[in-house]
């Protein structure tokens, strides 16, 4: 994969474009100084191993090109790469550096680049790491002679974080063969050329979706603009400026994203969308309104709805699962959802159709065991499971996944002529006087009240111990009238969803738990509830 890699990133005039924040503006190098870079860090790497068995080389800190450049250095060195997000605003730092430099300890780390604060964070931890900053490390490497070190296809290539947005994030071990599957199909199923395809991406590099993305561009020497994500949260419709700039014809987001877009986008002016070829929408639960009212927006720029892509993916099958083909626009399922056992309001609903599975990746429904699910018209709703080419070989520190064996994603969902339809988390599934409710639809008709903040609404269950039992809702709020707005959640969930919450919750904007990636954390959310963590407003 790295000898591959390197012959992609030598060919053609293909670049990287990095933004620094700070000054707003591009650094931009050939994809072939790049090589050049990461040959000096891999030289740098096996000089320090002194015949001794390279270690993994984590990385840390906002995007830059040396820091792009180390993927491929580790991977010239024959080691694994590990990405690590720095600390979440408000976070005790201290604590942080200590948790983060146990982590890449815990998973085989031996060196970790990187630079600025969060680096100098890590080196102030005692323990056995190297640090260094990455713009200096390997720059005077002897390249006299220098030949990467080869490694078999079942050596890992990448230690990814998982999300842990039911539980504590595991590491999942990515082997070259599994990564190096997911970039080819991906190129395959996005048809990338050098020649004619630009990337865009602010999405973070310790995310599988912001990775995947860096490597499509390394595997095919396309042009890549990479923004750190901190400048799309202090500015979301720079992103839309982004794209206008380098003429993208790719970008990926998560779901929360395209919302802000459609709900405020109009108020952009001079924004030109009309090359983008995909818009990849993962890594979350898909809302079909707020997709839509994205494509609205994105149409005034002279977007294709065509480009509109709903895919499924996640860290343990190195990233994509599912992926539209080029042109098909996002699909929807309409269908009546029943909660069972009570004889329930049936509703209709919209749900995202993730396009077809990548080459060497199969999926399947099975039976959802123990998981009274609510009834879907016509449809077979199960528990989601994968196998395939892409898959890890399994968690660090835990037993490997067997040849052939299916994943259980923890999801649930049917299959509409064989692509995915995924409509809840089997293990947040809500459970009030026998009807069992997908927290995504609550949080949906929550959000529609004005001073909730979309995407940071949580829906949980509460038992007797902690307060009056029944559903809860947990949302961030920005508004001069809580009481007003409480009542209106309530009446919005009660008449959309056929069930009045116990109690609604408004915290301030923030205060949610999030995994690095952005996701909800509900199983954490229901515990800081159950404990007094949080007092109503």
């Amino acid at each position: 994969m790295a000898t591959a890699i390197s012959r992609a990133m030598r060919a053609g005039d293909g670049t990287l474009s990095v933004l620094d924040a700070a000054s707003g503006e591009w650094d931009t190098r050939p994809w072939r100084e790049v090589q050049a870079r990461a040959e000096q860090i891999a030289a740098q790497i096996l000089a320090e191993s002194e015949g001794r068995e390279p270690r993994a080389v984590g990385l840390i800190g906002h995007p830059t090109v040396d820091l792009v450049a180390a993927i491929q250095g580790a991977w010239l060195a024959g080691v694994a790469v590990s990405v690590l997000p720095g600390p979440v605003r408000g976070a005790d730092e201290q604590r942080w550096a200590q948790s983060t430099y146990a982590r890449f300890v815990a998973i085989g780390v031996g060196t970790v680049l990187g630079s600025d604060k969060q680096l100098a964070m890590l080196a102030n931890v005692d323990g056995p790491l190297r640090t260094a900053p990455v713009e200096l490390y390997g720059r005077d490497a002897d390249l006299t002679g220098f030949v990467g070190r080869q490694v078999g296809p079942d050596a890992p290539a990448v230690l990814q974080g998982t999300a842990g947005s039911t539980g504590e994030p595991k590491t999942a071990v990515l082997s070259v063969a599994a990564v190096h599957s997911n970039i080819r199909e991906l190129v395959a199923r996005l048809d990338v050329r050098p020649t004619r395809d630009v990337q865009l991406s602010w999405l973070p590099l310790y995310h599988d979706m912001g990775l995947i993305v860096v490597l499509v561009g390394m595997a095919t020497g396309a042009p890549l603009w990479i923004a750190p994500s901190s400048a799309f949260v202090a500015a979301p419709f720079k992103w839309l400026q982004w794209l206008t700039e380098s003429r993208a014809t790719i970008t990926a987001a998560p779901n929360f994203a395209y919302d802000i877009v459609g709900r405020y986008g109009r108020r952009v002016e001079g924004a030109d969308l009309s090359r983008l070829r995909f818009a990849v929408s993962g890594a979350e639960p898909i809302d079909a309104d707020a997709f839509d009212a994205f494509l609205d927006v994105a149409a005034k720029f002279g977007m294709d709805r065509g480009a509109a892509a709903p895919a499924y993916g996640m860290a343990e099958s190195t990233c994509a699962v599912t992926m539209p083909d080029a042109g098909e626009g996002a699909q929807y399922d309409e269908v009546t959802v029943t909660s069972p056992e009570n004889g329930g309001n049936p509703v209709r609903r919209r749900y995202a159709i993730l396009g077809r599975p990548l080459g060497g990746m199969q999926i399947r429904i099975v039976e959802a065991n123990g998981v009274d699910v609510p009834r879907i018209d016509n449809r077979d709703v199960g528990h989601v499971e994968i196998r395939g080419t892409s898959m890890m070989t399994g968690y660090l520190g835990h037993a490997p996944l067997a040849d052939g064996e299916w994943f259980p994603t923890g999801d649930l969902g049917y299959l509409v002529d064989g692509r995915p339809v995924i409509c809840g988390r089997a293990k947040e599934i809500i459970i009030v006087s026998g009807r069992n409710l997908f927290p995504m639809e609550i949080e949906k008709r929550a959000a529609s009240v004005a001073g909730v903040r979309g995407g940071r609404v949580a829906a949980v269950a509460r038992d007797g111990a902690s307060g009056r039992p029944g559903l809860v809702i947990v949302a961030e709020f920005r508004g001069g009238d809580p009481e007003s707005a409480r009542r209106k959640v309530i009446a919005a969930v009660a008449s959309e969803c056929g069930v009045v919450p116990a109690d609604v919750v408004f915290v301030r904007p923030g205060a949610l738990p999030l995994t690095t990636s952005g996701k909800l954390r509900r199983l954490e959310t229901r515990k800081l509830l159950e404990s007094g963590h949080w007092n109503e407003r």
